[in-house]
């Protein structure tokens, strides 16, 4: 099978290799890095005990060990440093809507990658990792867990929904899950504090879906990753537009004003749905298909 259209196994696996090049997610503190640094911006975050030193002067008296001071005949205090780990939870998109592109990969496999960058991202932190991969009839779940347990199952769950794709695309089937549904289910499975990372193209964002995110970024991080195409902003302002898939054709004529009309109502219901989620607190990066993949994450994770 085309790689555009369907993953695969040794793709996936070949990713971990590209995740040491993006970022840490937002909040999370860079292994390594030193105490104070910055001001920490992190829910459900606390301090971790580190060791024990003798008082000098100066040290904040509410630090002294008084087990410690008592037992040693010294004045000692606890030193903590950051707690550095951090959830990460995974919701990827895998439904018939996200098969369709007009260069390149098509959405469903755009998603499928990034999911499988951002879990090895945590991988290499050490970060406990959840997801809900979906279809339009089936959602797969798995709770936060040490990424050695939980980062197969991730990377299994999203190479079976992506290889679902490609036989179900031709029956267009009725969708029984949608974006609400799945958000849903998963909040109970969202730990406090955690970094929770959306992969959709959000045809179906609606009221309910941001009541939901809403309610989640009382106690998480949100980002969303906007999976498009963007052919609005490539269609020439005269001749033919083809499509084909599996034998069937497609041609559609453009005009100058058929041209403009794609473009003004894509780019505005972008932009509606990109003011609909900040309004709410989530971080949006609209992620374009045919452009590489890990330069996008570099700017927007």
């Amino acid at each position: 099978m085309n790689s555009v259209l369907q993953i695969d196994r040794n793709t996936l696996m070949a990713l971990a290799a590209d995740a040491r090049l993006l970022a840490n997610p937002p909040g999370q503190i860079p292994p390594g890095a030193l105490a104070g640094e910055r001001v920490s911006r992190q829910q459900g975050r606390g301090l971790n005990f580190d060791s024990l030193r003798r008082y000098q002067p100066g040290d904040d008296v509410r630090l002294i060990d008084w087990q410690a001071t008592a037992r040693l005949r010294s004045p000692w205090i606890r030193l903590y440093n950051e707690e550095r780990e951090r959830p990460v939870f995974l919701i990827v998109d895998q439904r018939l809507d996200m098969f369709f592109a007009t260069r390149g990969q098509v959405k469903s496999v755009a998603a499928a990658k990034i999911a499988a960058l951002l879990a090895w991202r945590s991988w290499h932190d050490g970060d406990r990792i959840g997801s809900a991969v979906f279809s339009d009839t089936a959602c797969s779940l798995q709770k936060c867990r040490s990424p050695a347990t939980s980062l197969p199952r991730v990377l299994e769950d999203v190479l079976h929904y992506n290889q679902q794709l490609p036989a179900r695309y031709p029956d267009e089937s009725s969708a029984t899950v949608s974006l609400a549904g799945v958000l849903q289910r998963a909040s109970h499975a969202i730990p406090s504090g955690a970094w929770l990372a959306l992969l959709s193209d959000f045809h179906d964002l609606d009221g309910r879906c941001e009541a939901l995110l809403a309610s989640l970024r009382r106690r998480c991080d949100i980002s969303a990753f906007v999976i498009l195409d963007d052919l609005h902003l490539t269609l020439p302002k005269q001749g033919s537009l083809s499509a084909s898939y599996q034998g069937r054709h497609a041609t559609v004529s453009l005009t100058p004003t058929l041209t403009d009309q794609v473009r003004q109502h894509i780019t505005a219901r972008l932009a509606e749905q990109k003011n609909r989620l900040t309004r709410i607190g989530v971080r949006v990066n609209q992620i374009v298909v045919a452009q590489d993949l890990v330069k996008q994450l570099q700017k927007g994770v």
